[in-house]
């Protein structure tokens, strides 16, 4: 009964690792950037986004609260005059936040990513199709459980391997 109980454990690891690595693949094979740009003084920007053919953005991380997505045709006309107390006025707002982060979808025309800084920032962004979010969402959910399978399996095995060297001392 024991060794079943270990084949089952084993079988959980192998597919649950086979299904974690398959997510965890599928997530970082997504398009993502990172490219920063000074414009003057403290303004720095994404590279353009157009927003034809359904994409979406989703912007991974920024460390900065002074931020947002503003339509090119907004920055050329008042990027000079861009600051932390007003940024907010020309931003676009997002149309949901996934885990924390802004992703703005729906929109038409090209927008940048606009930080108000006094040093470089980091900005990681995904600029993909909205039907590509959707496959990095549900490869999420398998990499997840894939995870769960394996630290089943594992603690399986291990339970089951303990209980019968400790049954096997008596």
């Amino acid at each position: 009964m024991a060794s079943k109980k270990i084949i089952v454990g084993i079988i959980f690891i192998v597919i649950g690792t086979s299904l974690a690595i398959g997510g965890v693949l599928t997530i970082t094979g997504e398009p993502s950037g990172n490219t920063v740009n000074k414009h003057s003084g403290d303004v720095y920007t994404s590279p353009t986004f157009n927003f034809s053919n359904n994409m979406v953005l989703i912007m991974v991380s920024s460390d900065n609260s002074s931020a947002g997505l503003v339509s090119c045709t907004e920055f050329t006309e008042h990027a000079s005059g861009f600051n932390t107390s007003n940024i907010g006025n020309y931003t676009v707002t997002p149309e949901k936040y996934v885990d924390g982060e802004p992703y703005y979808a729906n929109l038409n025309g090209t927008y940048k990513y606009v930080i108000i800084t006094g040093h470089k920032p980091t900005m990681d962004y995904n600029f993909i199709k909205e039907s590509e979010f959707l496959r990095v969402t549900d490869a999420s959910y398998i990499a997840a459980l894939g995870a769960l399978l394996t630290g089943s399996g594992i603690i399986l095995a291990m339970v089951t391997i303990l209980f019968r060297k400790i049954n096997s001392r008596k």
